[in-house]
């Protein structure tokens, strides 16, 4: 039937104006990676590097406290060349909610916010007019579908566009044919091809598709026809890659393995299904009553929201992990793929869930990318808009939903490639070994870590010895372990999981074992002489401006927020 007529008033810096239809610096950064079709890299860096704008779209339904944390840690965390523009949805909100948001962008002096006011009581729906007043300005290149009992981290927003926005490389071909190739036999038939970019059925269509790759005629693809190996390629990575793909041209798909350009990003999460670290599945009878269902990861003791995405920085490998769906707790859409795909479907999943599940499939048939970001990690407080009961109601509805839209499985297709990709249980399983243990305790110690490395049988450098006063500073957590000496070797257990922001060296021992993990720890650093003392080692705690001041839970976050992202962003590929 038809539906009823909805109240939708746009407010901009505070004041209605029109209506709507309805601390550190660290070396070694991971190289945008990845070609966008019909743009160079240069352009595609360009566009990173400060050309658009990315607007930030939250929807509200009451939860004021935990919405007010969202929008401090948001703006405090936004630093450095990302262009930030807030969009707030409220719908059907009680009084002080809205009177309390509508003014909150005038009274921080955001003048280019949005505030939009709708009665749909409906995620979809308000979501799809937040998506209307952010593709209003042409300056927006980029929309992030952010829940308002997030707690945005340093550098979110700069670690989701980096990849949005960087071209695909020849790992990510190896992940798609690996991810393709579900019966694990070195081989991908159209079948399985049709089934990885979620056209089930289709298999004629993927044949002819793969026939230009197809060399040998046998109706499958091997690695060696995907990808020719191109020579004389030195090893880079944490996994000692030794090879690279003979080049292609930038538009080519490969057969509809490697999609030029992703549609959408998203993050790792204390609470997001598959995109959730280190547990995404309750681990006892106690947690599964309490959650009903997908987990939610209580932080370590003195543990922050920063400090679990610092945990998944220092944790990053810097390669993307393949996805058929994202949490839609948090989305980073690009415009171009919102043009192409359209907006939300409000029509099948007007209660909302689901909604973001449907988005990601019509985008992936439609020849675009998924990914999730594994060094990027935003705290999800959960349930603050809807009650468990209330959820649970909404999600056996969209569930219902789903199946009569996509009948031959294509939601389920889409989700098995995020429950298997490696990439993701990788991130879980070194998420796991800092969430325990004397790890945990380091990461909660301060916000910087340092390990040094000191010679054995030699003397400790006189700054070392000095150890008093280098951890009274409670900006900087430092350990040392003794490297090279026989049967005295304590620096295994200090390297197995990534808890230091620094690895220091002191001798050719230590510079030996540095140097055989440089490439996958995000800054190692040399001293020549027991008596040069490390200047990472001088860290002073950061100035916050009285305009930065945190509120509520984002006390945390503005800290942080002094800190230079771009150079925390520990990748491991330069």
């Amino acid at each position: 039937g038809r539906r009823r007529p909805v109240r939708t008033e746009l407010v901009k810096g505070g004041f209605a104006t029109m209506r709507l239809p309805c601390i550190l610096t660290i070396a070694a950064l991971l190289r945008a990676s990845g070609q966008p079709r019909n743009a160079t890299t240069a352009q595609a860096r360009r566009r990173l590097q400060g050309g658009g704008v990315t607007a930030v779209v939250i929807t509200v339904h009451n939860a004021l406290a935990s919405t007010i944390d969202c929008l401090e840690a948001l703006v405090a965390t936004a630093r450095g060349s990302v262009r930030l523009k807030v969009v707030l949805v409220l719908d059907n909100c009680d009084g002080p909610t809205t009177a309390s948001l509508t003014t909150w962008s005038r009274r921080r002096g955001r003048q280019d916010d949005v505030v939009v006011l709708t009665n749909h009581s409906s995620y979809s729906l308000a979501a799809n007019e937040g998506l209307r007043a952010a593709l209003h300005a042409e300056d927006v290149d980029a929309v992030a579908l952010l829940n308002s009992d997030t707690v945005p981290s340093t550098g979110w927003l700069h670690g989701l566009r980096r990849v949005l926005f960087s071209p695909p490389t020849d790992d990510d071909l190896a992940d798609a044919f690996a991810a393709a190739d579900v019966d694990e036999n070195e081989m991908v038939t159209a079948t399985e091809l049709a089934n990885y970019r979620l056209h089930p059925g289709e298999d004629a269509e993927f044949f002819e598709k793969l026939k230009p790759y197809d060399k040998n005629g046998d109706g499958a693809l091997t690695w060696p026809e995907v990808c020719p190996e191109a020579t004389d390629v030195p090893v880079r990575g944490c996994d000692d890659r030794d090879w690279a793909c003979a080049p292609r041209s930038q538009d080519d798909d490969v057969a509809g393995l490697l999609p030029p350009r992703l549609a959408a990003v998203g993050a790792l999460s204390n609470a997001a299904s598959y995109q959730t670290v280190p547990w995404p599945t309750p681990r006892n009878r106690r947690e599964r009553r309490a959650v009903r269902g997908w987990n939610v990861v209580a932080l370590p003791a003195g543990w922050t929201p920063e400090t679990a995405a610092r945990a998944a920085r220092l944790g990053a490998t810097g390669r993307r992990a393949d996805a058929g769906l994202l949490n839609g707790f948090c989305m980073l859409l690009s415009r171009d793929a919102i043009d192409a795909v359209g907006l939300l479907d409000e029509a099948t999943y007007p209660g909302g869930y689901g909604e973001e599940n449907d988005w990601a499939v019509r985008a992936r048939r439609a020849g675009w990318g998924l990914a999730v970001v594994p060094g990027v990690h935003l705290f999800h407080a959960k349930t603050q808009s809807y009650s468990i009961e209330r959820r649970q109601e909404l999600k056996l509805i969209a569930r219902e939903n789903s199946r009569a839209k996509w009948s031959h499985g294509e939601v389920g297709l889409a989700e098995r490639l995020l429950k298997r990709s490696p990439h993701l249980s990788l991130a879980r399983h070194v998420a796991e070994l800092q969430y325990t243990g004397w790890r945990a305790k380091a990461l909660a110690a301060a916000p910087t870590a340092a390990l040094v490395l000191v010679e054995g049988g030699a003397q400790p450098p006189d700054w070392l010895q000095n150890a008093a006063a280098v951890r009274r500073n409670a900006r900087l957590f430092v350990r040392s372990c003794v490297v090279g000496a026989v049967d005295v070797d304590t620096c295994a257990d200090y390297l197995v999981a990534p808890v230091f922001d620094y690895v220091v060296s002191t001798g050719p021992k230590g510079k030996t074992t540095a140097e055989a993990i440089n490439r996958c720890h995000p800054n190692v650093v040399h001293v020549d002489g027991s008596r040069q003392r490390p200047s990472v080692l001088d860290v002073h705690a950061p100035r916050v401006a009285a305009s930065q001041a945190p509120r509520r839970g984002a006390a945390a976050a503005a800290a942080a927020a002094a800190m230079d992202f771009p150079a925390l962003y520990h990748m491991a590929n330069p």
